[in-house]
């Protein structure tokens, strides 16, 4: 695995997604390409065919490792020129009866977003050359059935030149395919991306994984057979994640035989949220909201989407430490509906609140700052509160809980406190061997861009007599036992 992970490192610097083909299951986890040693397909009445547990599985069983049928890259999705000539949508209905079925598909009132139109076109850019992926295994994902399909809302595509495009290659597959499959290929695949692709990201709770060292070029969406079975649940007892565009899938939780297996379809963070707000991210055709009955449902009111984004938080990196942190106390209190924008006359108590990942989220970069600042012991009190958050409010071993308890641990030998650091250590460790196997070793790998990062300053006093010359990472995370 860390020999995995040196390839991806290398893959992270190099804007060529072809080179992904490269990347190949390491041996001791190869036996996981079939799926079937842990988990039985069966229908699941409410949610359609999913994943079933066979027997008694513990927390940390990896159940499947996969490599997607085809992947996009977020940076290869340029953005298109603002188009002057909008679609229309249901107006032109009587012009449009004689057009052919396959443009028709493309009328609806909510365009997808442009990265699924782009790895639409790789798949049938594959069909070109291997006709039989659509026979063999395209067709056995959702939607399955013309009733499953006719129930769907339409897919738009509102990039002309996206459209021309996916028109040329299917009337290419009529070249080596019976028109009748071309037109079910030209109805059915654009849904079969809308409904199955997953997010991939390597390392991506990682501090690092922007900067220089990071895996962010890495990220996108990707195809996969297999694991488009997995149904969604707000209370995942499946986590997953990637190293490159291979996918690993892991119980968070002890899972008992026919239990069903699922995963979120969200970031996890936002789990923790309303019905509403979960439905308002997801945009799917079922409803997220019957597991969770005891929980308040939200009115319409408040943001649809988490409000510190990627955008918010390079803003903020970018400022000075002493202006970063008033702007981010500002935006506390507008997070937590405590003050709002100074020409807004509503009540405090009618303001609604934003995500409560924007306050996580706020309170780590307020971490980070005052880390930096040399405020150690006030850092350490922010980060045992993302902490809670991350227990109380995520999915069982999430691995962003693993970045938070390491820096914790940081935070507290910078201040010369061996017992706290060391107890958030080994949970950071336990959590990160429970999910992602292979040790401290491993560990260390993975998170080998984040100990390089000068978050801290030089360790002084307690501090620098625990280290006793060794780096911080060493001494909490030591490769054989003291």
């Amino acid at each position: 695995m860390e020999e995995l992970l040196d390839a991806v490192d290398a893959l992270a610097r190099v804007e060529r997604p072809e080179l992904f083909d490269a990347l190949t299951v390491p041996e001791d986890v190869s036996p996981l390409l079939d799926p079937f040693t842990y988990m039985e397909l069966k229908d699941d009445p409410t949610k359609g065919k999913g994943w079933f547990a066979k027997q008694n599985l513990p927390a940390g069983t990896r159940l499947l490792v996969a490599k997607p049928i085809a992947a996009v890259l977020h940076w290869e999705d340029e953005p298109p020129e603002s188009n002057q000539d909008e679609m229309e949508s249901g107006d032109d209905d009587d012009d449009e009866d004689d057009e052919d079925d396959d443009e028709a598909l493309f009328s609806g009132p909510e365009p997808e977003p442009r990265i699924n139109e782009l790895l639409l076109v790789d798949l049938l850019e594959e069909l070109l050359d291997n006709k039989e992926l659509w026979f063999n295994t395209l067709t056995q994902l959702f939607p399955r059935t013309n009733e499953e399909l006719a129930a769907l809302p339409a897919w738009v595509c509102p990039d002309d030149a996206m459209f021309m495009e996916v028109e040329s290659l299917l009337e290419q597959l009529k070249l080596v395919l019976p028109a009748e499959t071309v037109t079910e290929i030209s109805k059915r695949l654009p849904h079969i991306v809308r409904y199955n692709i997953l997010s991939m990201e390597t390392c991506s709770e990682l501090l690092s994984y922007p900067g220089p060292d990071g895996h962010s070029s890495l990220a996108g969406v990707a195809l996969y057979h297999y694991p488009s079975f997995y149904n969604h649940s707000s209370r995942p007892n499946v986590n997953r994640w990637a190293l490159g565009d291979l996918m690993f899938f892991v119980t968070n939780q002890d899972v008992t035989a026919g239990q069903e297996l699922c995963i979120s379809y969200l970031e996890h963070d936002v789990l923790c949220e309303s019905p509403y707000r979960r439905n308002s991210m997801l945009r799917m055709d079922f409803q997220d909201g019957g597991e969770e009955e005891d929980r308040q449902v939200d009115s319409e009111e408040g943001p649809d989407m988490p409000v510190v984004d990627t955008d918010v938080q390079n803003e903020l990196m970018g400022m000075n430490p002493l202006e970063r942190i008033d702007a981010i106390d500002e935006l506390l209190q507008q997070a937590l509906g405590e003050k709002g924008p100074a020409s807004e006359t509503m009540e405090l108590s009618d303001r609604p609140g934003w995500f409560r990942c924007d306050v996580h989220n706020l309170q780590i970069l307020k971490a980070i700052t005052l880390d930096a600042m040399g405020q150690s012991g006030k850092a350490l009190e922010l980060w045992e509160q993302a902490v809670v958050f991350t227990e109380t409010s995520l999915p069982p071993a999430d691995e962003s809980g693993v970045m938070i308890r390491t820096q914790a641990a940081l935070s507290a030998l910078q201040t010369g406190d061996w017992h706290r650091a060391k107890q958030h250590a080994e949970i950071a460790l336990r959590t990160h061997d429970l999910v992602f196997g292979g040790g401290v070793s491993f560990f260390r790998r993975r998170y080998r861009h984040d100990f390089a990062l000068k978050l801290r300053p030089v360790p002084s006093g307690a501090a620098a007599e625990l280290l006793q010359g060794k780096a911080p990472f060493e001494l909490l995370w030591p490769l054989e036992a003291s």
